[in-house]
Order: C-alpha cells, then sequence, then structure tokens
C-alpha cells in the first residue's frame, strides 16, 4: 500500500512537473505606466500581428501567461499606439523585466531570462556607439575640413564598426545556443578576403564581389524556423536580391534557385523563401522581372512542393506563370495574323524591319487616343535613320477605327480581329481552316496577356522581345540602349 501511494505521489509531482515546463510566464514592470492594454506583436518576416494581449495594473505591472510557449523570436511589446521596445522570446518559462517610461532600453533591468539579458546588453552597447558616432557623422559632413581630419573621423567611425561587429562575435563564441547569438548569425554579412596576389584593382573589386555574392548567407540557420520570427531573415533576403545580385532576371533566377534549394533544410524557412521571391517579382514594376515570378511559380509553387496552399491557388499560379513564359524578354514574339484597313491579312512575322512595335491598343480608350499619336510622332522621326514598323493591333474593326486612324495619320500596320469572327464562331473557324489566321491570333488578349491598354513591345529584327509594358517614352530609352549597344558592338 505505501509502494502504491508513493507511485501515485512520483506521478503527480511528474505531472506537476511537465505542466510547470509547459507554460510560460512574462512578467514586466514599467514605472510610469498604469491601467492600459498591452499587446506582445510578433514578427513573421516583414510583417508584425497581435500575438497577445494583457493589462497593465496601477503598479505598471502586465503579466503574459499560457500553457503554451510562443514560438521563438523577436516579440514587440505594443501600447498606446506605439511600439515601446522589443524582447526575445525562446521557451524559457519565466522572463521577468523591469523598466521606466523615460527610457525603455537605458532603465531595463532583467530579473530572469538569459536571453534578454544577452539582447539588452547589446541593445545597450549599441546605443552607447550610435551617441559616440552622431557627432563623428555631423563632423565628416563639414565641407572645410581637411583630407587628415576627414580620413582621422572615418577611421574613428570605422572603428566604432568594427567593435560592434566583435561584440557580436563574442556573443555568438560565448553563447552559441542561443536566439540572439542566431540573430546575430543572420544578421552577419561577409567580408571579402583582400585578394593582394590581383594586381588589377577592377578585377579585385570583381572578385570581392563574387565572393560577397556566394557567401552571403554562410552564417544563416536554414534549419532554425525562429529566423522567420524575426524580421532579419527578411531584411537579408531583401538586401541580397535589391543591392548584391546583378538585377538581370537570368542573374537572380539563378541566386534564386541557390537560396530555394538551401532553404529546404525546414520546411517553414521553404515556405517564407519560396512565397517572398514569387510575391516580390509578382509585383515588380521593373520590365522583364515577371520571368523570376515564372520560373519560381512553376518550378516550386507545385503540387508536390506548396505544401501550405491549396489546389486553386496552386493552379491560378501556375496558369499565371505559364501565360508569362512565352512573354518573357528574349522569347520570341507569338506571330499573329490579323485583317487590315483593307481587309488583307497581315502577319507579324512577315514584317522585314530592324524594330518592329507591337501596340495593343483600343479606339474607346481615353489614353490610347493621347498615346498612338505620340507614338506615331516618335516612330516617323525615326524611319529616316533606323527601320522601324508599327504593328498596331486593335481591339475594334470598324469606321470608328479607321477614322481614327485617318486623323492620326498612324502610318501602321493596323490590324484587327475581324467584327463578324464575334458574331459567329463559324466564320472563325472557315478562316482557321483556310489559313488566313489561327485561335492564338484571334484570342490575342489571352495569348499577349492583354488586361489593360495601350501595351506597347519592341521587337528585333528576328521578331525577339526587347521591350514590353512599355510608353512612348520607355520605348525611346529602350531604343536608345539598344542603338547605344549596337553602336558599342561594331
Amino acid at each position: 500500500m505505501k509502494k502504491f501511494l508513493y507511485l501515485i505521489v512520483i506521478l503527480i509531482l511528474s505531472s506537476t512537473a511537465f505542466s510547470q515546463k509547459d507554460e510560460f510566464k512574462i512578467k514586466m514592470k514599467i514605472d510610469g505606466m498604469q491601467d492600459s492594454a498591452c499587446y506582445l506583436i510578433n514578427y513573421f518576416g516583414s510583417q508584425r500581428y497581435y500575438k497577445d494581449t494583457a493589462n497593465f495594473d496601477k503598479n505598471g505591472v502586465v503579466i503574459f501567461s499560457g500553457p503554451k510557449h510562443h514560438q521563438g523570436g523577436i516579440y514587440g511589446v505594443f501600447t498606446g499606439g506605439k511600439l515601446l521596445f522589443e524582447i526575445v522570446l525562446n521557451n524559457e518559462p519565466i522572463i521577468d523585466l523591469v523598466t521606466d517610461t523615460t527610457d525603455y532600453i537605458g532603465y531595463m533591468k532583467v530579473i530572469k531570462s538569459e536571453e534578454n539579458k544577452l539582447f539588452f546588453e547589446h541593445l545597450k552597447f549599441i546605443t552607447k556607439h550610435q551617441k559616440d558616432s552622431e557627432p563623428l557623422r555631423r563632423k565628416i559632413q563639414d565641407k572645410n575640413l581637411s583630407e587628415k581630419e576627414r580620413k582621422e573621423v572615418s577611421e574613428q567611425l570605422t572603428q566604432i564598426g568594427v567593435d560592434i561587429n566583435k561584440y557580436r562575435l563574442g556573443i555568438i563564441d560565448k553563447h552559441p545556443k542561443s536566439l540572439v547569438s542566431v540573430i546575430f548569425k543572420t544578421m552577419k554579412e561577409p567580408e571579402a578576403p583582400a585578394f593582394e596576389e590581383i594586381k588589377n584593382d577592377s578585377t579585385k573589386r570583381y572578385t570581392k564581389y563574387i565572393y560577397i555574392k556566394d557567401h552571403y548567407f554562410d552564417d544563416v540557420d536554414f534549419s532554425d524556423a525562429r529566423i522567420n520570427y524575426t524580421p532579419l531573415y527578411h531584411n537579408k533576403i531583401e538586401k541580397f536580391f535589391k543591392q548584391v545580385v546583378i538585377p538581370a532576371p537570368d542573374s537572380i533566377i539563378k541566386e534564386a534557385d541557390i537560396l530555394i534549394a538551401r532553404s529546404k533544410a525546414n520546411n517553414e524557412i521553404f515556405k517564407y523563401t519560396v512565397h517572398y521571391l514569387l510575391s516580390h517579382y509578382e509585383r515588380s514594376k521593373i520590365m522583364g522581372m515577371d520571368a523570376v515570378f515564372a520560373h519560381i511559380g512553376l518550378n516550386y509553387y507545385t503540387h508536390e512542393l506548396a505544401f501550405w496552399a491549396d489546389s486553386t491557388q496552386i493552379e491560378k499560379v501556375q496558369e499565371r506563370a505559364r501565360k508569362i513564359t512565352p512573354l518573357v524578354l528574349g522569347k520570341k514574339a507569338i506571330n499573329l495574323s490579323l485583317l487590315d484597313t483593307n481587309n488583307k491579312w497581315q502577319q507579324l512575322y512577315k514584317v522585314e524591319s530592324e524594330y518592329t512595335v507591337l501596340v495593343f491598343w483600343d479606339p474607346d480608350c481615353g489614353h490610347c487616343k493621347k498615346e498612338l499619336p505620340k507614338l506615331s510622332e516618335y516612330t516617323d522621326s525615326l524611319k529616316a535613320h533606323i527601320g522601324i514598323t508599327v504593328y498596331a493591333v486593335s481591339s475594334h474593326h470598324n469606321e470608328e477605327w479607321k477614322k481614327f486612324i485617318k486623323d492620326n495619320k498612324l502610318d501602321f500596320i493596323n490590324v484587327a480581329v475581324p467584327q463578324e469572327v464575334y458574331k459567329d464562331e463559324k466564320i472563325a473557324t472557315e478562316y482557321v481552316i483556310k489559313g488566313y489566321t489561327d485561335l492564338r491570333s484571334l484570342n490575342y488578349h489571352q495569348t499577349y496577356d492583354v488586361y489593360s491598354t495601350p501595351q506597347i513591345y519592341l521587337l528585333d529584327k528576328t521578331k525577339k522581345i526587347l521591350g514590353k509594358k512599355l510608353d512612348t517614352e520607355l520605348l525611346k530609352e529602350v531604343i536608345k540602349k539598344e542603338e547605344t549597344k549596337r553602336a558599342n558592338i561594331k
């Protein structure tokens, strides 16, 4: 009987210990704060979300507690419509902090939490060095500063950066398993060797650039999902693709493939990496970057890999990527065969010209009515110098269309889908059977992803796409660059 009771006591104690281990308590006392709501805000990439809510009492004490720990990461303490400061959560059962509203970081005392001791010691260290650097930054802006003085100030600023980096490396060395160390390692950027054996300055700079690019993510632990719950991994990806990688689709796609392969070490990191790249290049306003979106969509946003998305989402992305792929820069434009103002079929591929401007427009579109005369004036001005032809596709084949062409003297190959095609499918079938046109031409809106007008493409002699989604001003810039490129080759 005694043995039986002993076992019950052990089981109760074990259960209690297990329960206590799983529970968490975050206590913060902020002198000067009272009777207000307090929110824990968690990061997910660049976004912040409300994670937990509690209330300050009259003594400025707020307590967050529960049966389950929050995901490890950086969290913000938010109240009164503003972010007060950030803390680190990493499965510690108790976090106890004391500070003051007059200076949250400066007066911060960490009663319990090894992670936050490291975190706030670092913040205080950084704050001090930032204050020390402010007069130096102001001084270096002085135009009357001598070269010797400017060099001395620059060296002092560099040394502050070296001290900060050395401090972080010291924490990484002493506390390798802490989340703070993971954060600092994610923040780290590679330093290229001197490459003293390379004498040519241009070659040396290029070699250093390649080294930094290739080693940019060396210190990121892709197996640790906690980096998603800080802004640091997001910031690192963003800086890499905006400032480090050459801004050309082929270069970006190559580096994206390498990064995504590394991100597969953790499902959540893989998910975030793919999602970031897909959405970033889908939204990009830079010409040609839709090629990156198409590549990511076709290769990674698939039923096999995109475990977080449902079939409808995946199919939507895949369809969009498939539609864009034939229209990316460098691809040969899809041939069109449509009817001109004299009821003759005109093929895009039979246009013999150094440049072909392919424009989609609508006679009822106000913007088109302003843009088409501009395009005409510009292309007419070039004809004496370079071979250029405009193949203009209208949404209507009618008298209004012909009148606009005549009134504005649009010396283009003016074509449109015959009006009768819209009235009788048999006529469309007949035209296709007789070889006058094809379904891609008759459905040019889908073929060329024309969802708004006007849309301008620039094609070279072989009908390769040189520019897309242009207006007349951008067309000028693209042609100018192409002509400069050709002159340099000659």
